[in-house]
């Protein structure tokens, strides 16, 4: 403000107590500016994640760590452990999860006075404590850690989890108030494999289980809250083990997936399994809603919540192949290819959980302002009584401008997600194979290919394949 501002003329002649509430109002605009998003830092990391340069965005991580600011400790750990996992760094990847894990189980505990401060200035004041389904999204990239490390019993272990986890998030609210998101069809149909490569008559029954219930969850909540249906990995899978357990399991899997050919738990064994896990698109990022209010005695403020929007991604689908390499020269078998499916819905499940919380976030978001307002309207009639109405005005219209300024819908998140995880598995004879992905867009037209590698598969072998696409 200059020299001749009117604002500035009705009150800087007033008294100290006049000017020291002006300068407690400069403070509190001066708080949710330090306490805010990290705009700049995250999408340097994704721009470095597009092109495919995971190292370099672990390096960029490294040297702007203090950017993320010090209430977004969490978001750092989910942002580094999701990027050394993308760079197959597994082990670090490991230890940035547990950490994650602990910054969660504190958060979750935060003192009252973190919880006080949000509500007087807005969500930045206190520590990011993340969305529930990013809690639970911890566990099944750890599985995917121990997947790709082969170590499929800590695996099996970190898919577990899921199910506790969620039980324990929803657990905490109101039954009218339940979450949307209260099982994980891909941690399921991930514990089925993983029993599955086990390979003991004991593992066969526990993936029969874990196919059955993940069958469930697709069919009757995914299919409706996300609009992902049952994947054809898990048809195939869920009739292998049926037919194990005996004829009545069969039957009932044969009757609702009649165009699903069999193969036998017994015939998988003689050859050998490559499950794709592709990690595609950019995940559902927040943005801000607003409405400005008028309250009583002049005073303005708004209401500010947030809302997840969807970032385009060109891929829609994608088909991973094989080519047998055989006495040294490359032989193309159209037949060794298979379409992948989504078989987790990112986006969506944060567009759904987030939906489904509304309520909650409409509460905090109306609560905060009438507090913020009962504050100034009691400070207002104190300068009023005592400085007139000049200053009075001049106090108001301070308040007002402090409310559209500081009210902030909280847009923090974890942008380094994929907007879907998809899945899709090659059954392959003995060999050395030299494998590929190719992507299309909605209209089937080819986005890109990717060379994946060369690949020795022997009898029995189930192997596990991540990458990651973002055009």
């Amino acid at each position: 403000m200059g020299d001749h501002s009117p604002l500035k003329a009705i009150l800087l002649p007033r008294t100290g107590k006049l000017k020291l509430c002006l300068l407690g109002l400069g403070f509190l605009f001066f708080v949710p500016a330090c306490a805010s998003a990290p705009p700049n830092v995250q999408p340097q990391v994704n721009s470095l994640i597009v092109a495919n340069k995971a190292e370099k965005a672990l390096a960029m991580m490294d040297s702007i760590k203090d950017a993320y600011g010090k209430n977004n400790e969490l978001l750092f750990d989910l942002d580094k452990a999701l990027v050394l996992h993308l760079a197959k760094n597994y082990t670090d990847s490991i230890q940035f999860f547990e950490k994650a894990k602990s910054k969660f189980d504190e958060l979750y505990t935060q003192s009252i006075s973190q919880g006080v401060a949000t509500w007087v200035i807005n969500d930045y004041s206190a520590p990011y404590h993340g969305e529930d389904f990013e809690h639970v999204l911890v566990n099944i990239f750890q599985a995917l850690n121990y997947t790709a490390l082969n170590n499929l019993s800590e695996a099996l272990v970190e898919a577990r989890q899921v199910d506790l986890k969620l039980s324990l998030i929803d657990s905490q609210y109101p039954p009218q108030q339940k979450n949307v998101y209260k099982e994980d069809a891909f941690a399921r149909l991930l514990m089925g494999i993983l029993y599955e490569a086990n390979g003991t008559p004991e593992d066969y029954n526990d993936a029969f289980i874990s196919y059955k219930k993940a069958e469930e969850i697709y069919r009757e909540d995914y299919s409706q809250n996300y609009h992902v249906d049952v994947p054809l990995i898990l048809k195939e899978n869920i009739l292998a083990a049926a037919q194990w357990m005996g004829q009545n399991d069969f039957a009932e899997y044969h009757a609702r997936y009649p165009d699903v050919p069999l193969v036998r738990i017994a015939d998988k064994k003689k050859k050998g399994q490559i499950y794709l896990i592709q990690y595609n698109g950019l995940a559902a990022i927040k943005t801000q809603y607003s409405l400005p209010i008028p309250l009583p005695g002049g005073i303005i403020t708004r209401l500010a919540f947030p809302a997840y929007h969807e970032r385009f991604c060109e891929t829609k689908t994608s088909k991973f192949s094989a080519k047998d390499l055989k006495g040294g020269r490359l032989v193309h078998h159209d037949d060794m290819g298979a379409e992948s499916e989504i078989a987790e819905d990112i986006s969506r499940i944060g567009i759904q959980n987030l939906e489904n919380r509304k309520l909650r976030v409409l509460a905090k978001a109306i609560a905060r302002p009438i507090g913020k307002y009962v504050v100034e309207h009691t400070g207002e009639q104190m300068i009023q009584k005592r400085y007139g109405d000049n200053s009075a005005v001049g106090f108001q219209i301070a308040a007002s401008l402090f409310n559209l300024y500081s009210e902030q819908a909280d847009l923090r998140s974890w942008q380094t997600l994929p907007a879907e995880i998809r899945v899709t598995r090659l059954m392959l004879d003995p060999g050395e194979y030299e494998l590929s992905l190719d992507n299309f867009d909605q209209d089937h037209v080819p986005v890109d290919r990717l060379n994946l590698g060369k690949m020795t598969i022997a009898t029995g072998d189930v192997k596990f394949l991540i990458v990651r696409t973002v055009r």
